[in-house]
């Protein structure tokens, strides 16, 4: 029973977030038992997901912080998988390197500690901005924005 329970730990980083709160909500209605990160778990900001069904039992919130890669490699421990959706939303450049950098430590983190699988999320604007692109379109993975446009717009974040 401890191999099966082990096999569906999974995390989320940025839990308290708005796409990582439903995220929570959605794994733990599913069964799974979540570590979910936040920079302040402690903080009232993320209190609703103590609340949610199942949280008192499976969910337990972590300190971690995406530039700091051995708090990565403690709330990973033993996750059979990562959803990495914490990342910053801004048009700031100066946030990009952070983003970056954050990917980079956390699917670092991810593969040192032996998760099995990372889903990485994005932004809409990774496949949004494209004026070439049909309107009536289909949005899938085979969609990119057009960087070009992207710098020429200046909507690099």
């Amino acid at each position: 029973m401890a191999e099966a329970a082990a096999e569906k730990l999974v995390c989320v980083t940025g839990a308290g977030g708005f796409i990582g709160s439903w995220l929570v909500k959605e794994l733990l209605q599913r069964g799974y038992v979540v570590r979910g990160t936040a920079r302040h778990p402690e903080d009232p900001k993320n209190a609703h997901l103590l609340a949610l069904d199942g949280a008192q039992e499976r969910l337990s919130l972590y300190h971690a912080d995406v530039l700091d890669y051995m708090s990565l490699c403690r709330a990973f421990s033993l996750c059979h998988g990562v959803f990495h959706v914490a990342s910053p939303v801004s048009n700031d450049p100066n946030l990009v390197p952070v983003a970056v950098e954050g990917t980079k430590n956390v699917l670092n983190a991810a593969a040192d500690m032996g998760v099995q699988r990372v889903v990485f999320t994005s932004s809409y604007g990774a496949i949004h901005m494209n004026p070439n692109r049909s309107p009536d379109q289909t949005l899938d993975e085979g969609c990119w924005s057009d960087p070009e446009f992207c710098k020429q717009t200046q909507m690099q974040g």
